[in-house]
């Protein structure tokens, strides 16, 4: 599989060419269903369909209220914004394995910084072998930027692994995400392109998901890639010194990356490859998200197996513990306890 994110000269106004080409598209689109249609005030006469349950068919009002269920539930995930670490661990596993073993290449290619403070870095990625195009770009928003620049005590680089934890907002000029992620981008407020308010009825009706593989790919750099830490401390450096958060990078330094990151396993069984930051962010891939899990279908047992442990100190502890950590509630870490042997203490 070829790593290559070609030229980087003209990479600029191919990725307008193709963010207008999408807005065009968009704009003359006639089978779209906008959030008034959503909230009721449909005319079943226009005929659309959805695969909400598998098969497409036509939309009913059954199905108007599961869509405004998805969409409130998606707004109360997502609340200011989502981090790196967020994207990998809320993502499919499915779309995790693709970014692992199909997109080999994540380069940060160029950055300004946008009127709201924000950072914005544009990523060129490899494309899978099945696409029409040669590579893709993702943009990621650093939105902690100018407040880290702002702070003199953390040199160039700490402040760079800040900026990788903080808030940022994505987006991508693949199909799959703007078919399937960019609703809930915008939904979930970290959508760094154009806002999609058309519901995602054929393509990902009970929006699941969050990012596509490309940008999956490039969350694997920002997190663990040297290059993309070393990219970013320079464009704090730059802005501390007066100047503007302007960077390209040449067309050596990115071949050079593309080689380095080509010639790392990425079958999903591979072995550690000796480069602790890809390793690491390699694992990060390969984790399981816990964030995801659904809920257990006994609640109420599992309310009361979290209250039994309630009387003994050690287990509650190891509960409450378990749910911080995973970001899960109570009543799921009773489920991961229960067949755990019981504390005699």
């Amino acid at each position: 599989m070829a790593s290559s994110v070609g030229s980087v000269k003209g990479s600029s106004k191919e990725l307008r060419d193709r963010l207008g080409d999408d807005a065009r598209q968009r704009r003359g689109a006639t089978n779209i269903l906008d959030p008034r249609e959503v909230q009721g005030d449909y005319d079943a006469g226009r005929l659309m369909t959805t695969t909400l349950d598998g098969e497409q068919r036509p939309i009913t009002d059954a199905d108007l209220a599961a869509f405004r269920r998805n969409a409130r539930a998606l707004g109360n995930r997502f609340k200011g914004g989502i981090t790196p670490r967020q994207v990998i661990d809320l993502s499919l596993r499915k779309d995790r394995h693709r970014a692992r073993t199909e997109i080999p290449t994540a380069v940060a290619a160029a950055s300004r910084q946008a009127k709201d403070g924000a950072l914005e870095v544009r990523f060129m990625t490899s494309s899978s072998p099945q696409s029409k195009r040669a590579r893709h770009q993702v943009i990621v928003e650093f939105g902690e930027f100018a407040g880290l620049v702002a702070n003199g005590g953390l040199s160039p680089r700490k402040a760079a692994r800040e900026l990788v934890r903080g808030r940022i907002r994505f987006d991508c000029d693949c199909e799959h995400h703007r078919y399937r992620r960019r609703y809930i981008a915008t939904i979930g407020r970290y959508n760094a392109g154009r806002p999609e308010t058309g519901y995602p009825k054929i393509t990902n009706p009970s929006l699941s998901g969050v990012a596509c593989k490309h940008v999956l790919r490039t969350m694997s750099e920002v997190e663990g890639g040297g290059s993309v830490q070393t990219f970013l401390a320079r464009a704090i450096e730059k802005a501390r010194g007066g100047g503007t958060a302007i960077q390209r990078t040449s067309q050596k330094a990115a071949d050079r990356q593309a080689k380095k990151q080509d010639s790392r396993p990425m079958a999903a069984n591979a072995q550690d490859t000796g480069d602790r930051d890809f390793d690491r962010a390699r694992q990060a891939l390969r984790r399981k998200s816990r964030a995801t899990a659904t809920k257990p279908k006994k609640t109420a047992n599992g309310s009361k197996r979290a209250a039994a442990l309630g009387g003994n100190a050690n287990a509650r502890d190891k509960l409450l513990a378990a749910a911080k950590e995973l970001g899960i509630s109570a009543e799921q870490a009773a489920d991961i306890f229960k067949a755990a042997p019981k504390d005699k203490s």
